[in-house]
């Protein structure tokens, strides 16, 4: 496929750009989710837009979009609230993978948030998506902690046991 990237820089005003990407990477974490498709079922564009742009007040929010022509193919969100910068959101659409469309983002993001120079840098992985330690691995991020959370079924009657 021969294509024509080109990057777009801006903050929470490119938000709505990507929303269908962010649908597709919220498909697949519910596809990949061992325990909490619950979450990812009911988990919205709206809901996490909220968030970030709380999170843009609270701080700074830059979003990076990857474009084909005038479709947006990839994106990569990144913020820093106080001392810490977080690569809270990075996609590349299916067609689009394995071009390095990902590590352009990647080093983009990671421009900024060096620019800003916050004291730590971290990224969330989602249980089941664990594929991606690699990928962050090249850019220096390791598992450092595992958090678990307890199932909202869960509240009333901890020792039950869970499906797998």
């Amino acid at each position: 496929m021969e294509t024509n990237i080109h990057y777009v820089f801006g903050k929470e005003d490119l938000l709505d750009c990507v929303k269908p990407l962010w649908q597709e990477l919220n498909k697949l974490h519910l596809d990949q989710s061992p325990c909490f498709k619950d979450f990812y079922a009911s988990n919205t564009f709206e809901t996490t837009k909220a968030a970030l742009l709380s999170t843009a007040r609270k701080g700074q929010l830059s979003i990076i979009l990857a474009c084909d022509a005038a479709t947006v193919v990839g994106y990569c969100i990144a913020s820093i609230v106080g001392n810490t910068g977080e690569i809270d959101s990075i996609f590349v659409s299916s067609g689009y993978r394995k071009m390095g469309i990902a590590g352009h983002l990647m080093d983009k993001a990671l421009s900024w948030l060096k620019e800003r120079k916050p004291k730590n840098m971290v990224v969330k992985v989602s249980a089941g998506n664990e594929k991606v330690f690699g990928f962050y691995a090249r850019y220096g991020f390791y598992p450092c902690l595992t958090e678990l959370q307890m199932l909202p079924d869960s509240y009333n009657n901890p020792r039950r046991k869970r499906r797998a």
